[in-house]
């Protein structure tokens, strides 16, 4: 029933005894004649070379060293690699058995391959297995899903074989204990009333995402508990996972064949969700020339560049009132931004350029991040409470005013959330915004202009867009199409004379100039797998001190 295999290995024959009494014969000769031969050392010396017993003297005729024929320096010789231990193969054996008790094949096995076991008491059924050359660990393995047991070796290689019930086992986790939410919203109404009816539209673009890492993990191992549970029964588990989110600890009660299933979806979690990507954005504004109107040539820049350049259009962004973008995606795995850098170079054919910002950050694996370059412009509005008039003319209580303090976002926006493949592809959800104030207006509330109050509302222009992308590790997506047209207005004249009616505009000039710029975003996504200065952020090691970050407060 069970046999193990052995390996015989080469020249382990015996050999023949004739052999073995020639091989003493011929030594012990030698040795006879080796003890009866005497050899006495003679040592022939040249003529001349005698004298005063110096035998080893060189001759008169030979000259002499140089003096400056320096010792060679000693060769240091690396240390010897020791040669690795063989590891040791495991016994292989084979069984061949139907329908019989767990228990006998057990006892037959551990007496056959020589171990000692221990059997629980609980052990009870009928197995069949037929292994071919297999360790004792993988014939157990097996017998484990046709029997509901356990095996342990303990530190004396003894086998303990029990029934597989449950028990708690703790897991690490690494992950940080904090719950996230993301709402983003674009609302673009219109309203045009004539007589008694009106027309009414909206747009509405609107995305929820709500993250809580340890909730989500705890449900999910609930639900795979109750998947692979013994008979199928409605059990409750919810108090067979105790998170402790503090610690970065997870407790779990589950029989050891859960415990393996359990550990498998715990490291690929894991290794999923800590995955992380470097997202540089680049904002690059290009006041366009009078050649180039109509926006950024990209097929120009695609047939003079070296680049390899895939070009796509977005016709629909989030923006319903905006320009249709334009999407490119730079290809090349480039790890050092020089594609970013030359690709800004190209577009300084098209008309003057301006960088408005360049900011970086790290995201983990399907994690919202944002960034925000920003001004927070203030401005006031003003409440005012008209005095109150008795019926005789006098005022009761006076005028109060309320003044309410605002902020605007001035700048640049970016919210972006990067999904991280096996193969280093990153889906990113894009939301790029950029905002100014284009002037000022007066508050027309009626009760402000009776008091002679000016209250200043700015007035805000807002370029953004949303786009879902995929792009490989280290390629550039560059979305673009955000064009505006602006008009500026120069009044200059005489002071006090210009102002005179009639006759002012003698003493003063007027100049409009119109210009166009278009609006272009780059955006590099890079997947870090060792987030070091010795590993993927070895590039920015320049931008440290030099002394380090410990020294710099001294």
């Amino acid at each position: 029933m069970l046999r193990k295999n052995k390996i015989l290995l080469p020249g382990s024959s015996q050999k023949t005894p004739g052999i073995h009494a020639l091989y003493g014969f011929l030594s012990v000769s030698v040795l006879f004649l080796t003890a009866c031969s005497t050899t006495q050392l003679q040592t022939t010396v040249p003529p001349g070379n005698v004298e005063n017993g110096r035998h080893l003297e060189a001759p008169a005729n030979q000259s002499e060293a140089p003096e400056d024929n320096a010792i060679p320096e000693v060769v240091e010789t690396l240390p010897l690699i020791s040669v690795p231990e063989p590891v040791a193969e495991p016994d292989l054996y084979s069984v061949s058995v139907m329908d019989v008790p767990v228990r006998d094949l057990l006892f037959r096995v551990a007496r056959d391959a020589n171990i000692n076991i221990d059997i629980h008491p609980a052990i009870s059924g009928q197995v069949s297995l037929n292994a071919i050359d297999q360790s004792i660990p993988q014939i157990l393995e097996r017998l484990s899903q046709q029997i509901n047991i356990r095996w342990t070796f303990d530190d004396s290689d003894n086998v303990l074989v029990e029934p597989d019930l449950p028990y708690w086992q703790i897991y690490e986790i690494d992950y940080v204990n904090v719950t996230r939410s993301a709402e983003t919203s674009t609302d673009i109404a219109t309203s045009i009333t004539t007589g008694g009816g009106g027309n009414n539209s909206t747009a509405n673009l609107s995305q929820n995402s709500n993250y809580d890492f340890w909730t989500s993990l705890t449900n999910n191992i609930i639900s795979l508990l109750s998947e692979i549970s013994t008979g199928g029964e409605n059990i409750d588990l919810s108090n067979s996972v105790v998170p402790n989110r503090e610690s970065g600890l997870l407790n779990i009660r589950a029989t050891g064949r859960q415990h393996r299933e359990v550990q498998s979806f715990l490291s690929l979690v894991q290794n999923r969700s800590l995955s992380q990507v470097l997202i540089e954005a680049t904002v690059v504004e290009v006041n366009l020339s009078d050649n180039y109107q109509s926006g950024v040539d990209w097929n120009a820049i695609i047939n003079n560049s070296d680049l390899d350049i895939n070009f796509g259009q977005n016709l629909l962004g989030a923006n319903l009132n905006a320009a249709p973008t334009n999407e490119l995606i730079i290809s090349g795995n480039d790890t050092t931004g020089e594609s970013v850098d030359a690709t800004v170079r190209l577009l300084s054919q098209f008309g003057d350029l301006r960088v408005l910002s360049s900011p970086r950050i790290m995201a983990l694996n399907n994690q919202p991040a944002m960034l925000r370059v920003v001004d927070n412009r203030v401005y006031f509005t003003i409440d005012v409470t008209p005095a109150t008039v008795g019926a005789n003319g006098n005022i009761t209580s006076p005028a109060t005013y309320t003044s309410n303090l605002e902020t605007v976002p001035v700048g640049f926006v970016m919210t972006v959330t990067p999904q991280i493949s096996d193969d280093d592809q990153v889906t990113l959800n894009v939301r790029p915004t950029i905002s100014r104030i284009v002037r000022f207006v007066n508050d027309p509330n009626p009760v402000l202009a009776q008091e002679g109050v000016i209250s200043q509302i700015p007035e805000i222009q807002v370029r953004e867009m949303e786009s879902v992308m995929k792009v490989f590790s280290g390629d550039i997506a560059v979305l673009g199409g955000l064009m505006q047209d602006t008009l500026d207005n120069t009044n200059a004249g005489l002071p006090g004379a210009s102002r005179l009616p009639g006759i002012g505009s003698l003493f003063s000039y007027r100049e409009d100039s119109a210009s166009k710029t278009e609006l272009i975003i780059f955006i590099r996504p890079v997947v870090i797998n060792q987030a070091s200065l010795e590993g993927d952020l070895d590039r920015y090691r320049n931008y440290l001190p030099e002394n380090g970050l410990s020294n710099s407060g001294s």
